[in-house]
């Protein structure tokens, strides 16, 4: 399968087929994905909560049982599985030196003693961002990215949802306490047969709107 094939045959399905699960070894491939995701200074700023289970999949669907986020809540039941990304809050010296310890231990830095000198940096550029929770929100969204085409190249489906209570959710995962909030839930499955968006044509600006090429 090339790339553009990939590309053409994803789309945010709208309706799950609840008797189809993704295998497991694929599912491994999807949370190393994840785990390697680049970001910024390598701040890797979530946090990803992952389930395959009825009552996990109850758990996240519970921030979708009222209001305008309803249309949600079987694509989460129906799914195979689910992922929630959760946004750190706050990035310290403390977390940052345990981001920098694993490089070094991983040998990406040739001595111990620039560990410190590495946070000074770091903070310094953190610092540099007014809106450092967006910066964060920002790093989070390039794993939504990977995890949307990677699911894709696995011929697994995905839904990005944003149509949820995150109140209900930090308070269901107690993510507040545990410095998170909940982000973007991600639905992975496998098309139901009537599903009727996954026959309908993609639909995108021209390539002459979207690119300047000089």
């Amino acid at each position: 399968m090339n790339l553009q094939q990939i590309i053409h045959q994803r789309y945010s399905t709208k309706k799950y087929n609840p008797n189809k699960k993704i295998p497991e070894e694929q599912i491994e491939q999807l949370v190393e994905l994840l785990q390697y995701t680049p970001t910024s200074i390598n701040s890797q700023p979530y946090h990803f909560i992952l389930t395959g289970t009825p009552e996990g999949k109850k758990r996240i669907a519970s921030s979708m049982t009222s209001g305008l986020f309803t249309f949600n809540y079987d694509k989460i039941i129906n799914s195979s599985h689910s992922i929630v990304i959760c946004s750190k809050t706050n990035i310290d010296r403390n977390y940052l030196t345990k981001t920098i310890e694993k490089a070094y231990h991983d040998g990406r830095l040739d001595s111990h003693e620039k560990i410190e000198q590495q946070v000074n940096q770091y903070m310094n550029f953190i610092d540099l961002h007014e809106d450092a929770q967006g910066w964060m929100n920002k790093q989070c969204y390039i794993a939504l990215g990977n995890l949307l085409l990677g699911a894709s190249a696995l011929g697994i489906d995905a839904t990005p949802i944003e149509g949820f209570d995150c109140k209900i959710l930090d308070k269901e995962f107690n993510l507040t306490e545990q410095g998170y909030m909940s982000l973007v839930v991600i639905a992975l499955g496998y098309r139901a047969d009537d599903d009727i968006f996954a026959t309908l044509p993609k639909s995108r600006l021209t390539k002459e709107d979207l690119f300047t090429i000089l």
